[in-house]
């Protein structure tokens, strides 16, 4: 990193690290000041948790209806209106 801030790529990739092990102090505070002003990678962060809380409900021998609860409603709709147009 040649500067104090990252660009997207390398937020999503710092990111999904962190899901793996303790960044660096400065990585760390690097990765929050982009998440802070960048929609586009605060939401891959979200995601990227729901997956892993899912994954882990999953795992853990849950029902899919229980997982079925992690998601917003407008997240369950357009999913069905995916599904629907795809048949």
């Amino acid at each position: 990193m040649s500067h104090w801030m990252f660009h997207c790529d390398e937020v999503s990739q710092k990111v999904s690290q962190s899901m793996d092990a303790v960044l660096p102090f400065n990585q760390r505070m690097a990765v929050w000041m982009h998440l802070l002003m960048c929609r586009y990678c605060y939401r891959f962060r979200q995601q990227l948790m729901m997956l892993r809380r899912m994954s882990r409900a999953v795992g853990n021998g849950s029902t899919c209806a229980q997982t079925e609860d992690m998601l917003s409603h407008a997240a369950k709709e357009r999913m069905k209106k995916k599904l629907d147009a795809s048949s």
